[in-house]
């Protein structure tokens, strides 16, 4: 199998949310080799992402506007920190 066609199954996995069924009628391999490429060009991706992708903001101490201003996404990063304890016998959850 060719690299290209790795990717190819790569990106129309990722791009779609295809099954492994759906990507076995596209490409015609069996479900056991797409699992075993998907696999290998996730971890060369992995690999690439400590040389090529980087953060500007590598302590993640702020959250870009895009998803500050979209009601979509905030809710996700909008976290609270929630802690649990008992003093005498009494539950308390401090939000902090």
């Amino acid at each position: 199998m060719r690299i290209i066609e790795n990717m190819a199954m790569f990106l129309y996995i990722l791009a779609l949310g295809a099954s492994n069924r759906e990507v076995q009628g596209r490409f015609q391999y069996l479900g056991e080799t797409i699992n075993k490429y998907f696999k290998k060009v996730l971890k060369f991706v992995y690999m690439l992402t400590t040389d090529v992708v980087k953060s500007e903001d590598s302590e993640f101490q702020n959250t870009p506007l895009g998803i500050e201003i979209d009601p979509r996404y905030m809710p996700h990063f909008n976290v609270t920190l929630i802690y649990y304890c008992i003093i005498n016998g009494i539950n308390l959850f401090i939000f902090g």
